[in-house]
């Protein structure tokens, strides 16, 4: 006999005094309910219902951000076992109308009478401990997939895929319970991959898993069970995969997996993907079998709509007729230098230009995928460090912070959008370009530091790449700041600053005018001297002439 479960309930109002008033008001033991929370608005319960799982909710209806009638139609369409009654200031027929129209147990008014509220919930939880009960009556009368294939049985096929050393001990009981043969020797896996971003699919079974699981497997062991060739089982360590394990047939496993898929679309009107394994024995090749399988998944064309049986060794076979993988390093100064400008449209650029050469190798897999957007990461991480150097553990935290908001795409979604990825890049380049920015324009030291780098090294060839390179900044950005501050640009500072250096050195007459040139960093003296009379109004020769008479 199954026992119903204990309620919760969530109280959701925008005015604190009236949350307290109803934890207060309500005798929760009474009716069952021994766990209750608060939200302050229709958003916040939203947020919370699908981790908290209320079986009651009492609701006001004039809330910010989402108010009543928003969270009870939501409550509708998604959970539709939860029971709402309505706690409302206004006497309006919308709100009742609404009210009855999505299914709530009571509309009650302010200000809350204690028997009213108490009546309220002992009617809603009545009502949700009967349904309760018939649904876990539903539940025990289909529990059982079929009679090879109990709870425990998946499980104990789950550990031969990751425990070898239970091998032995959980193959004999596999055999014992008639669930695997006991001539199975030679076996094959497949394992197909659910698409967990196909909402119109999980739609269609009210978002819960196990029962779009429950389809599947029915429809996987219709195939294999009838010849007695097979099971299909739910891989307890992953949610989205189901294992299959044949041990009759294995050569014919394609063509069995093609029945299945068609068996599959007829039922739910969509094809899966599933990768295979060789032929391994049984049980100690499971673990390596199945990796097989992942690795056929990870290698597969996503570019190939119409391909959905994939063997990953028939992939690594036709290798040499295809384009050697691109590679990110390549194109990592392109993205650092549109990075550190700051300029969106050059940051889209370079991630245009990535992904035009995806396009162009013809061939995009979701383990390809997985390692772009892992060097990626790195590259990132490796911008910030050169960036910020021993501080770059905030400039980290305010990255990760930024992109937060942005939904990494799952390389193994069966609808493949490389534009998708392009513009998911783009915005992280975007953030990160951002966050440095926000950082260097909040650091009065970098121009400082500049300047002081060019006072060090002025008589040496100093150009705005080399230090925008050296500082990790963009040329643009340098030279904005640097006018800013010095109302002068960089190459006219340095000039500045070597006729300066060389107006002492002119003092000494021991020092010939190619030999002073040198030293300040001009390249011969006829340049210096054209540099010299344009700062000062006089050559170098006069400058020198008119010391040794004012001496």
């Amino acid at each position: 006999m199954w026992k119903v479960k204990r309620m919760k309930a969530l109280i959701v109002d925008d005015e604190s005094r009236v949350r307290k008033a109803i934890q207060l008001l309500v005798r929760w033991e009474e009716h069952g309910i021994t766990e209750i929370q608060e939200a302050a608005n229709g958003q916040e319960a939203m947020e919370m219902i699908p981790s908290y799982r209320p079986s009651l909710v009492l609701m006001d209806m004039l809330m910010p951000l989402k108010n009543g009638v928003d969270l009870m139609k939501w409550i509708h369409e998604h959970y539709p076992d939860t029971k709402f009654i309505v706690i409302s200031g206004h006497d309006d027929f919308e709100f009742v109308r609404n009210t009855i129209r999505y299914s709530g147990t009571d509309y009650i008014l302010k200000p809350i009478e204690e028997a009213a509220i108490n009546e309220a919930v002992d009617k809603a939880a009545s009502a949700w401990r009967a349904e309760e009960a018939e649904r876990r009556a539903a539940q025990q009368q289909h529990v059982q997939v079929n009679e090879y294939r109990p709870v425990y049985s998946e499980k104990l096929l789950t550990s031969l895929l990751e425990d070898p050393s239970a091998h032995a001990q959980v193959a004999r009981r596999l055999k014992t319970e008639g669930i695997v043969p006991e001539s199975a020797e030679r076996v094959r896996l497949a394992v197909l991959q659910i698409d967990p971003s196909d909402s119109t699919l999980f739609e269609r079974f009210g978002h819960h898993l196990d029962l779009l699981m429950f389809a599947l497997l029915n429809i996987c062991n219709e195939f294999l069970q009838k010849d007695g060739v097979g099971i299909a089982f739910r891989h307890f360590g992953s949610h989205h995969r189901i294992v299959i394990l044949v041990w009759e047939q294995i050569g014919a496993l394609t063509a069995r997996l093609h029945d299945i898929n068609d068996g599959i679309h007829r039922t739910l009107s969509r094809h899966m993907h599933f990768g295979t394994s060789p032929a391994g024995s049984y049980p100690g090749d499971m673990p390596k079998l199945y990796d097989k399988c992942l690795s056929s998944l990870a290698s597969r064309d996503l570019t190939v709509l119409s391909h959905f049986i994939h063997d990953g060794d028939e992939v690594r076979s036709l290798a040499g007729d295809l384009p050697k993988a691109l590679q990110f390093g390549s194109y990592e100064d392109s993205w650092k230098l549109a990075v550190l400008s700051g300029q969106p449209n050059l940051i889209a650029d370079a991630v245009e230009a990535w992904t035009h050469e995806i396009r162009k190798t013809g061939v995009i897999t979701p383990e390809l995928l997985a390692q772009w957007d892992r060097d990626i990461e790195r590259f990132a991480n490796q911008v910030i460090y050169e960036t910020a150097g021993a501080g770059s553990e905030p400039v980290h935290k305010l990255y990760r912070e930024a992109c937060s908001e942005l939904e990494s795409p799952n390389p193994n979604k069966y609808v493949f959008s490389l534009a998708e990825w392009q513009h998911y890049w783009t915005g992280l380049m975007n953030r990160l370009s951002s966050v440095l920015l926000s950082r260097t324009q909040s650091g009065g030291e970098l121009i400082r530091d500049i300047t002081d780098y060019i006072e060090q090294h002025y008589q040496n060839e100093v150009s705005l790449y080399e230090i925008a390179s050296r500082f990790h900044v963009s040329r643009e950005y340098i030279s904005r700041k640097f006018k800013q501050q010095h109302q002068v640009n960089i190459p006219e500072y340095i000039n500045r600053l070597r006729i300066s250096k060389a107006k002492i050195l002119l003092q000494n007459p021991a020092l010939k005018m190619a030999a002073i040139a040198e030293m300040v960093g001009f390249k011969n003296e006829k340049y210096f001297s054209l540099v010299f009379k344009k700062q000062e109004g006089i050559s170098p020769k006069e400058f020198r002439k008119r010391l040794t008479d004012f001496m």
